[in-house]
């Protein structure tokens, strides 16, 4: 396999490599950045889509993955891998406002969620001005209709593409999506975790090598502390702030790692009966909704979990409350708040925090990864002052801790699955600039290390990424042509049939049994009106062609006119140029 890199220049239908063996994969979104997943690979003219989301850092249009740099009537399918919105919530707008004719595969989990979260989504823009609003319930109910939900490790074959998930770890019902396209192999990992956590097994590792992955790069060459380590952390900065007086904000996402720290308090509040009378909050009606959709799939849970569930609901939680607006908490002294959004960018949790950012006995937990641009990534800058929504600034007093529970994976989980999987190339999305480079430079510098060959890139949106594959062309032998193996050196003749990216020698007549064909005979009869004799014609068809000879000679009666009883007597050449019927003459082969 040999590999080049390009940039991208303009806009492009994906299957204009410059061959046929040419891989190109060219990032709409996460390239060099965290936020709108949107990744299309294409190979000998078919051509996949890899996640569709928004930027959490941007509103409207300007939050969408660049559709424009490909012709997506080409795209054959989209593989969304999870529910979060930086990977599927563009999805509706690709239905509802683009060109976009492929079939939608995720996971039954996903699109349960995907459902309340793009409802939810909907709802929250109906009051936003028409810049913000990309997409309405129309578009909504119109890729809800188009959504094909596949299960982990099954192989559906969309047009000759073989997609096949594996579970992801991260939230429920995430997974990476492995993906065949004539012998060629990509793993697409999407966000994953090769680590279990309280609710969810790790990542899988596919069996069969692929050779291609892309793969997230979110945390660059980072380590993750050990999970225990960070419970233990985070549990304990959670008490110091209850026993000096002051509320806990948890900024999170609804789903997903919310539903990991719901577990972590509830056990631990269950252990400290001092903290029995200080209320968890809950501030997320689509989270309440949702959690029925964790209690459908147990079966994609862990096995800790499943046992649980043998027992009791362990989602069905004594100490947190449902909390339905910031007005509730008026009264209220020591708490514990989980809010929505996890990046402050707005809602409840927004409101919250300019609420309490200036009292220092108040602390916030930034428990998930924060994406550059957001004013979670800001306040955990050391700043002293935060602008508010309404415009004017706000001292920062409370206290600021980054204690991360994000299930993506790090360095090592990074390093450790590349290093078995053993794959040519790879591909980093999902992450900064310098996080990208500095995993690049660690990946490639462990595999010359260890003598392996490996070409790692990391493209920003809109470069391309070409990787030549020429895979071994094979044609299967079979039926009668199977039944006696010809010796070393001989010849085998029979017709080769493409199917998709494979091929079959067969014999004519078993074209109906391993294909659709049927075979026919087909008869032509090709008559020329000449005026040259047929003697000469002849000689000149002999001079072109080898074994002319006479088929059949037409012997007729042309009919007498109306005019006259004798025909007018016809020369040798004018009789052949009539045509059957009409005189008399040869045909030749």
């Amino acid at each position: 396999m040999a590999t080049t890199f390009a940039s991208v220049g303009g806009k492009r239908t994906t299957d204009d490599a410059s061959s046929d063996d040419m891989l190109r994969i060219i990032p709409l979104g996460a390239g060099s950045e965290v936020g709108r997943s949107c990744i299309v690979a294409s190979y000998k003219g078919k051509s996949v889509m890899f996640d569709c989301g928004v930027h959490p850092g941007y509103a409207g249009i300007a939050s969408l993955p660049y559709f424009d740099e490909v012709d997506l009537s080409t795209v054959d399918a989209l593989l969304v891998t999870h529910f979060h919105l930086d990977h599927c919530a563009a999805v509706p707008f690709l239905v509802g406002h683009t060109n976009f004719k492929g079939r939608i595969l995720m996971t039954h989990p996903t699109k349960a969620i995907f459902n309340m979260l793009m409802a939810d989504f909907v709802k929250l823009n109906k009051g936003n001005d028409a810049e913000s609003t990309i997409f309405g319930e129309k578009d909504l109910q119109a890729s809800l209709e188009r959504i094909e939900v596949i299960d982990f490790h099954q192989e559906v074959d969309i047009d000759g593409i073989k997609v096949t998930p594996y579970r992801a770890g991260h939230v429920l019902g995430a997974c990476m999506f492995y993906v065949d396209i004539g012998g060629l192999r990509v793993l697409y990992t999407g966000d994953y975790s090769r680590t279990p956590d309280r609710h969810l097994p790790g990542a899988d590792l596919p069996a069969i090598p692929p050779h291609v992955v892309i793969v997230e790069s979110t945390y660059g060459v980072s380590p993750h502390s050990p999970r225990e380590e960070r419970e233990h952390r985070f549990t304990d900065r959670v008490h110091q702030i209850l026993n000096r007086g002051g509320k806990v904000l948890l900024p999170v996402v609804a789903l997903g790692r919310a539903q990991e720290l719901l577990l972590i308090l509830e056990d631990y509040w269950v252990k400290h009966p001092e903290l029995r009378d200080v209320p968890i909050y809950q501030a997320s009606a689509l989270a309440r909704r949702a959690m029925t959709v964790y209690q459908t799939y147990i079966n994609v849970l862990n096995s800790d979990m499943k046992a649980a569930f043998e027992e009791a609901n362990p989602f069905v939680f004594q100490h947190v409350q449902h909390l339905a607006h910031a007005g509730a908490l008026d009264d209220v002294g020591p708490c514990v708040v989980l809010a929505t959004p996890s990046m402050l960018q707005s809602g409840l949790s927004r409101e919250l925090f300019e609420a309490w950012c200036g009292e220092p006995l108040n602390g916030i937990i930034i428990a998930d990864f924060a994406v550059q641009g957001t004013l979670a990534r800001e306040i955990l800058s050391d700043c002293k002052s935060i602008t508010s929504r309404a415009g004017p600034e706000i001292p920062l007093k409370m206290t600021v801790d980054a204690i991360s529970f994000s299930a993506h994976a790090d360095y090592p989980q990074t390093q450790q699955f590349l290093d078995a999987l053993a794959p040519a190339h790879v591909v980093l999305v999902h992450g900064e600039a310098g996080e990208m480079g500095r995993l690049k430079r660690a990946l490639e510098g462990k595999a010359a290390a260890d003598g392996k060959k490996m070409s790692v890139y990391s493209p920003k949106n809109c470069q391309a990424v070409e990787i030549k594959h020429s895979g071994a062309k094979v044609a299967k032998v079979m039926g009668l042509l199977a039944e006696h193996p010809p010796a070393i050196g001989s010849h085998v003749r029979g017709l080769l049939v493409q199917k998709d990216f494979g091929h079959m020698l067969l014999a004519p007549s078993d074209l109906p049994v391993y294909t659709k064909l049927r075979t026919a005979a087909v008869l032509q009869r090709q008559m020329v009106p000449t005026t040259v004799p047929l003697a000469n014609l002849r000689f000149a068809l002999e001079a072109l062609f080898e074994n002319i000879h006479t088929v059949t000679t037409l012997n007729t009666t042309k009919k007498p006119s109306s005019s006259s009883s004798q025909p007018p007597k016809k020369e040798e050449g004018e009789r052949a140029a009539e045509g059957e019927g009409e005189g008399e003459g040869e045909r030749w082969a």
